[in-house]
């Protein structure tokens, strides 16, 4: 019966324990592919998705500052001497919610198509400063329809030069806040152009920099990017705009549809390798370098910012001169003109930060800082997921002088900023709490496999280390006693160790001669010796024989005796 037992309870920790060992060396070694699976499936876009209804509409509503520059002395742009000098308005805060309209799928090629919807309300308890705020800016009219001319004859230079006297076009105008913004405003000069040229030269019937935009699907274009679904490296990735696999405003590289929309990128950041983000106001892609490892709400985040190379014309960087569009001018503004339908708008970081000191002595009223005016994305980098992002972008308006224009012929060349805007979405931190904790799994999974692994190797050595514990507490207590059982049992011990030692070679007919020297060596090791008196050394004892006898198997042992 006990040895059933024991059988029984050898199996059950033998195979249990190889069961926790193959198991734990498993989790350990395959569960991070599986979770990196499972994790592309997630993250892949499509219908029904766990991305899909916050990539529809936003869960949270998304707030863009605009700040306007106030153009204090226009009446000086003919004195050479005298710097624009610019006041900081603002913020003028709106809320934005935007949604994903007229969404087509195609699975041949893995991609949806959609146009991007947004509603602006204005937030009056965020903003410093009301809609109905005076300003003093540029007068984009003007300065469009002389550098439209500028590469004309002399007689039609000078019929613009005559259509802006009679329109009594000034160097700047003084609007509301609204008016330049959202709402726009009438001019005369633009209604006539709208009769004078093509739609596509003349689109809108007034002049406001965000005009069209509220709530409309069509101002920023149709896009066509890849869900991931065949490729998770092409998640988000642009595939077309406006129905083209580049853009027509840039040559070369530089017209290529690089990046993402700015809502999903391939998962697995790298620090070498930048990001880009495709944005339709400027008609081309921006690109990202890897600055520094932050932390937001708990989770590790890689920080992107925009640097020199972001927006540069080809100054520092030759592979970014397809972007100046014929304008040759120091690093820090991007020429635009081309997507703005002519407009002569170049585009840099807000306060000029980053671009050449050229286009900060040009004006005074600026002062960049990193904090305010920095543009960046912080993303988790395993899902490439954005955490923190802020897009800063300036708007600025190159005056130069036209000979054959008045208005603009004593002018001198200047980069005079407008406005600037922000948008800075932080993830909330519930949100990136459930990231945080899908990340936690992998690690968590992986102490359990190595805590498998031990138990399992633990319960493999159990019966081993327990029949080796329990015979050595057996032959220690047998130590100093004269109970016949505890020696038989030493003796059955001795004779089943010593059994190994014996040689092939060395073996002995007489089996019983073995046997019975090994148990008389047992007995004398085991034989507690009784105390004598100490021997009279005046009296010694005649001097014995060694006696010697068979030991193992022709193996003499000598017994000396006292």
């Amino acid at each position: 019966m006990l040895v059933k037992e024991f059988c029984n309870r050898r199996c059950i920790l033998t195979s249990s324990g190889l069961l926790l060992v193959a198991s734990g060396t498993f989790f350990i070694l395959f569960f991070p592919i599986i979770f990196q699976d499972i994790l592309h499936e997630e993250l892949k876009l499509r219908p029904g998705s766990r991305s899909y209804d916050s990539w529809v509409s936003p869960p949270f509503p998304l707030a863009m500052d605009v700040y306007f520059f106030n153009w204090t002395n226009p009446e000086d742009i003919t004195n050479h001497s005298t710097k624009p000098i610019l006041e900081e308005l603002g913020p003028y805060r709106f809320i934005e919610h935007p949604t994903k309209v007229d969404i087509e799928w195609h699975d041949a090629n893995a991609t949806v198509s959609y146009r991007k919807k947004s509603l602006y309300y204005f937030d009056e308890e965020g903003s410093n400063g009301s809609l109905d705020d005076v300003i003093s800016s540029i007068n984009i009219v003007a300065v469009s329809a002389a550098k439209r001319s500028k590469y004309w004859g002399y007689l039609k230079q000078k019929g613009v030069s005559l259509g802006l006297n009679v329109y009594e076009q000034k160097i700047n105008v003084v609007k509301t806040a609204g008016e330049l913004l959202f709402d726009g405003y009438e001019d005369n000069m633009v209604l006539m152009g709208k009769h004078m040229f093509d739609a596509d030269e003349v689109p809108f019937d007034r002049v406001g920099w965000f005009y069209t935009r509220n709530n409309s699907a069509d101002l920023i274009g149709h896009y066509n990017v890849h869900t991931g679904v065949e490729d998770i490296g092409m998640l988000g990735k642009m595939g077309e705009w406006n129905y083209k696999p580049r853009t027509d405003f840039f040559e070369g590289t530089c017209g290529m549809l690089n990046g993402s929309a700015g809502e999903f990128y391939p998962p697995g950041l790298s620090k070498e390798r930048p990001i880009e983000l495709f944005t339709p106001d400027m008609c081309r892609s921006l690109p990202l370098d890897f600055e520094e490892e932050v932390t937001i709400h708990g989770l590790k985040a890689y920080k992107y910012s925009g640097d020199r190379r972001a927006i540069d014309n080809g100054t520092l960087y030759p592979e970014t001169a397809c972007f100046s569009a014929g304008e040759i001018v120091p690093s820090g503004v991007l020429n635009i003109s081309s997507c703005r339908f002519g407009t002569p708008v170049f585009v840099s970081f807000p306060h000029y930060y980053g671009a050449d000191p050229f286009y900060l002595d040009q004006v005074e009223g600026l002062s960049p800082s990193k904090d305010k005016h920095q543009f960046y994305m912080s993303m988790e980098p395993t899902t490439s997921v954005p955490l923190d992002v802020a897009a800063r972008l300036q708007l600025n308006i190159m005056i130069e002088p036209y000979e054959n224009i008045n208005l603009f012929s004593d002018v001198k060349r200047v980069f005079l900023p407008v406005l600037w805007f922000e948008q800075h979405v932080l993830m909330p931190s519930e949100l990136a709490g459930e990231i945080g904790q899908a990340l936690t799994i992998p690690s968590i999974v992986r102490l359990c496999g190595i805590a498998m692994v031990v138990f399992g190797a633990l319960m493999l050595l159990w019966i081993p280390l327990e029949r080796t514990f329990f015979r050595r507490r057996r032959v220690a207590g047998t130590i100093g006693t004269k109970d016949p059982a505890a020696l038989n049992s030493v003796r059955s011990f001795a004779l089943s160790n010593e059994k190994p030692l014996l040689g092939a070679g060395d073996k002995q007919k007489n089996g019983k001669a073995t046997t019975a020297t090994a148990i008389v060596l047992v007995d004398k090791l085991l034989e507690k010796p009784e105390k004598q008196p100490l021997p009279d050394r005046s009296q010694s004892p005649p001097s014995a024989e060694p006696e010697s006898a068979p030991l193992i198997e022709g193996r003499n042992v000598t017994i000396v005796k006292a």
